[in-house]
């Protein structure tokens, strides 16, 4: 660890003129230990220097996101090379923000790397906003993948000549399977079933197991659209 050079980088007018920066500012070493943090940084985490000072700053970080750092600079100082890392650090009132920290390489004359010097950004605003996007997108997916569904069995009953006759015709189902399948296409929950019929749970399920077998089928959409397309239940449900 060589102190001694990165101080000489760094001197105390140095960082001096690095508190009038308004961008919150730190310096490492090369093996990752804070070696200096400017007045934004401490205004932020309400915290003293000495405090951040070698691994003390961790301790501000979300342990997640602590535990990562000395194998991002290890690998950093590996290839003498920039990086960026999104972190969460905790902020004076106790609350963790969202920062993006990026991180330069501080070379010496024969182009060792003696230390890091970098800035952080508070992005939370930003990932939330983006956090938003994402749960509104998964929400329009599924109002998308609904009408798909409803769509379908729509598709189905009007395409049915005759929606009574096959149900009547299938051999494949037995009188109790029809009553359970009847009151799957009516939405009732297994437990409901079982409690309707005066049979387990365990039976319900193990019937509802044979009607997807005998059918063909792979889900309860698609067991209430065939109870739908064969008139087991109307299709106004």
């Amino acid at each position: 660890m060589n102190i001694d050079a990165l101080g000489a980088v760094f001197s105390p007018d140095m960082k001096r003129a690095l508190d009038w920066v308004p961008a919150m500012i730190w310096v490492a070493g090369p093996d990752g230990g804070c070696r200096h943090v400017n007045r934004a940084w401490l205004e932020f985490t309400g915290r003293k220097l000495e405090d951040a000072l070698d691994d003390g700053w961790l301790s501000m970080m979300h342990p997640e996101d602590a535990t990562a750092w000395h194998g991002l600079v290890a690998e950093a100082i590996r290839g003498a090379t920039p990086f960026t890392l999104e972190c969460r650090l905790r902020r004076r009132d106790g609350r963790y923000r969202w920062l993006l920290k990026m991180g330069q390489p501080v070379l010496s004359d024969k182009g060792k790397c003696i230390g890091f010097v970098g800035y952080c950004t508070d992005v939370s605003t930003q990932k939330q906003a983006l956090e938003s996007l994402n749960q509104a997108s998964q929400k329009h997916r599924s109002v998308l993948a609904s009408l798909r569904e409803a769509v379908g069995v729509i598709e189905d009953f009007l395409h049915t000549d005759e929606p009574g006759a096959k149900a009547h015709q299938d051999d494949r189902l037995t009188p109790r399977q029809r009553e359970i399948l009847h009151l799957i296409a009516r939405g009732y929950a297994t437990r409901e079933i079982a409690a309707q019929l005066h049979v387990s749970v365990k039976t319900v399920e193990s019937h509802r197991a044979q009607l997807m077998q005998r059918l063909n089928i792979h889900d309860v959409a698609g067991l209430t659209r065939y109870a739908i397309r064969t008139g087991l239940v109307a299709a106004d449900l």
